[in-house]
């Protein structure tokens, strides 16, 4: 459900993700008005290595890197309609860094179009304490308070 004050939402909720691995956190407004960042869950990228590797890309990439990050972009894509419907999640906004991001754009988003914004960004080796003091984070959380 989702938890509304005069101004509007109290949180914000958004995801991290890269290649190896996607975190689902929401951000709430204390009273104090300080952020709080909580994570509620993760799946990692446990997809098997290939043996044998094709010759490199253009990009420099090999061919087997590619598809196991395209395959990853999936179930990150089916994890978080999952995560967005047991929590009834309406708004998401999901941090990824550029290369990843290019990669899950190729993934239709299903029950998730309308509901995602992606932003790039590298975020996923901070802890929640430093989360909460991100200026991305922030300025997620406070847009959202001011909303409608």
């Amino acid at each position: 459900m989702t938890k509304k004050t005069a101004k509007g939402r109290t949180h914000a909720w958004f995801a991290l993700a890269d290649a190896e691995s996607c975190r689902l956190l929401r951000c709430i407004l204390t009273r104090q008005g300080t952020p709080h960042v909580e994570e509620y869950g993760v799946i990692q990228n446990t997809l098997p290595e290939q043996e044998h590797m094709r010759p490199m890309t253009q990009g420099g990439s090999t061919h087997h890197v590619e598809n196991k990050e395209k395959r990853f972009a999936g179930q990150i894509v089916e994890w978080l309609q999952t995560q967005t419907g047991q929590r009834e999640i309406d708004a998401l906004t999901v941090f990824v860094p550029p290369r990843m991001l290019g990669v899950l754009r190729m993934i239709p988003l299903g029950a998730l179009q309308g509901h995602v914004e992606e932003l790039k960004g590298d975020l996923m080796r901070l802890n929640a304490g430093q989360l909460a003091d991100h200026q991305m984070v922030r300025e997620l959380v406070t847009a959202h308070a001011s909303g409608p």
